[in-house]
């Protein structure tokens, strides 16, 4: 008799990212954080400096951050783990 072993990987344990819904379109809280504050930046450089580039430049140094900083706390993968791995060795097996 022989027994199938299928391996789980490692990526099984990444917890899950906390989605938000957007117009019915699930998105990473993460990525909405990055939105909001950069809306709320622009909206206060420009209203205390009154220069477009300044505004813009801050702009996307704070969505950067907080896009990049939510996603390093959250630990999120770009893959979708273990429904990848299975697709990539099937033919392996």
């Amino acid at each position: 008799m022989t027994a199938l072993i299928q391996l789980v990987p490692e990526t099984a344990t990444v917890r899950p990212a906390v989605r938000v819904s957007v117009f019915g379109v699930p998105w990473p809280a993460h990525k909405l954080a990055a939105v909001v504050a950069g809306a709320v930046v622009a909206a206060l450089v420009f209203a205390f400096s009154g220069s477009g580039a300044v505004a813009m430049w801050a702009t996307a140094a704070t969505v950067v951050a907080v896009w990049w900083g939510g996603y390093i706390a959250l630990r999120e993968r770009w893959d979708d783990g273990e429904r990848d791995f299975f697709a990539e060795n099937r033919s392996r097996q």
